[in-house]
Parts: structure tokens; sequence; C-alpha cells
């Protein structure tokens, strides 16, 4: 499959168009090609804040007033016209006409599309840490080394990525290390640890903070996942699960107490 078919197919995956045959070829090819795995990561994050609440537009009480109060200020001759000009209507007559609704749909623009594009930095991270974690699950390619030893997994990643990160197993709190693989978060490869709580699976996404600090924005729930993000160690970690916020958040609690 080469990354055009990809580009186009992989819209359909994400509203479950795809049969499962022609779903896993798509997700194989994802898995595969960093380029491809960016774009369906910011195609998710883009499907997902479509349907924030946020983006939703209150219509003003006084926008029919201040309509019916513009169509009537309109001169006696352009009132007594019907909605559509006549043929007789002059190139001016016309215009005006069609101006209030070009008007209107401006001024809708400029108060919707601002907060469709109003989200800060840690939001947008935060929506690509998500698409991660379920195209994670969705390609049942959640661990590219299975192992509960915090020793095995941690020179897994050895000659793999540019830095080493820090594996810990929380087992005897109720988290216990699984497995780990690599990902791709923020525009380079990332290391993906993989962790368990009953049945609900936990990854920690961990890169070199490069001297930045964690973001004092608000992580929003996304489609039911929880997000947690801290510096450790000089690394960013990013903790996504549909595990409830409390337990979440002793899970990263642990984290940083290693750290």
């Amino acid at each position: 499959m080469t990354c055009d078919d990809a580009r186009v197919l992989m819209h359909a995956l994400l509203d479950d168009e795809l049969d499962l045959t022609k779903a896993l070829e798509v997700q194989r090819h994802i898995e595969g090609c960093p380029e491809c795995a960016r774009a369906f990561d910011m195609f998710a994050a883009m499907r997902s804040r479509l349907k924030d609440e946020a983006l939703r537009f209150e219509v003003p009480s006084t926008l029919e007033e201040n309509i019916s109060r513009a169509i009537r200020a309109r001169t006696p001759e352009a009132s007594r016209s019907t909605v559509y000009p006549s043929r007789r209507a002059s190139l001016s007559q016309r215009a005006a006409l069609f101006a209030l609704p070009a008007a209107l749909a401006a001024t809708l623009a400029l108060v919707i599309v601002p907060r469709a594009l109003k989200s800060g930095a840690g939001q947008d991270l935060a929506n690509e840490v998500v698409a991660s974690h379920v195209r994670s699950l969705m390609a049942s390619h959640l661990m590219d080394v299975v192992s509960t030893d915090k020793h095995t997994v941690k020179p897994w990643f050895n000659g793999k990525l540019d830095f080493s990160p820090p594996v810990n197993d929380f087992a005897k709190d109720g988290f216990p290390l699984v497995g780990g693989r690599l990902d791709y978060i923020d525009g380079r490869p990332v290391a993906a640890l993989v962790y368990q709580h009953g049945r609900h699976v936990i990854n920690v996404f961990i890169w070199p903070s490069s001297g930045d600090t964690t973001s004092e924005e608000r992580i929003e729930t996304e489609h039911g996942y929880n997000v947690e993000q801290m510096i450790v160690d000089e690394m960013n970690c990013w903790v996504v699960s549909d595990l409830n916020p409390v337990e979440l958040g002793k899970f990263a609690a642990l984290i940083r107490q290693k750290g």
C-alpha cells in the first residue's frame, strides 16, 4: 500500500467504514510509516476536536431583531421587492439584498473559527497522545516487547532511541508493567511503556523534556480517556488510559515518586 492510498483510507478507518482485511492493511502501513502515523494522529485529533462542545455556537437572542431592523431600514423601493431581486432591480439593489447574509456569515465565521482553532499546545499534544493510545489498541500493536520484568523492557530500547527511558514496575501497587513499544509523538520517536490495572490498559509515553516544563493548561478528557502529564528525571511523561481520574492520579503519583 502506498502513502497516497493510506492517506485516503485512513479517514475511512477512523469512521469504521473498512472491512477487517483492509483496516489491518492500513494499520500495518501506518505502523511502518512515521509520516502516515503523524497524519493519522492529526486526523484523529482533528476528528476529536470537531466533536468538542466548545465549538457549538449559541445564536444571540438579539440576532433576529437585528436582522429585522436591517431589512426594515432598506429603501421603500427595496422593501416592496420580493426576497429575490427582480429583473428591473439595479445592481446596487441586488448587492444590498445579498450583502446582509454575507455579512452575517462573515460575522459567524469570525466567532466560530477562532473557537475551533483555540487549542493550546498542551491540549493538542494530549489529543495526539490519546490518538496514539487508541491506535495502539486498534492495531493490536500494543507491545513490541512483552515482559513484566523492567530489566527486560528497559534494555530492549537500547539502540532504538537516542535516550534511555526510566522503567519501573508498580505491581505491588496494583499497576504491573506488562511491556513496551516504540511510538511516534510530537514529531519524534518515543518510548511507550504499557501498564495494566485490572482490565484497563495504561500507556506511558516518554521522551526528553529539552528543558520545557509541564503545561499549566487543564487537559480535557478525550472520548472517555484521561490524561496526566509531568516531567520526571528530565523526561516528558504523558499517561493516558480509560481509568477514572482518581485511579489514574494514583498511578501518576507513583511515577512522580520514582523521579
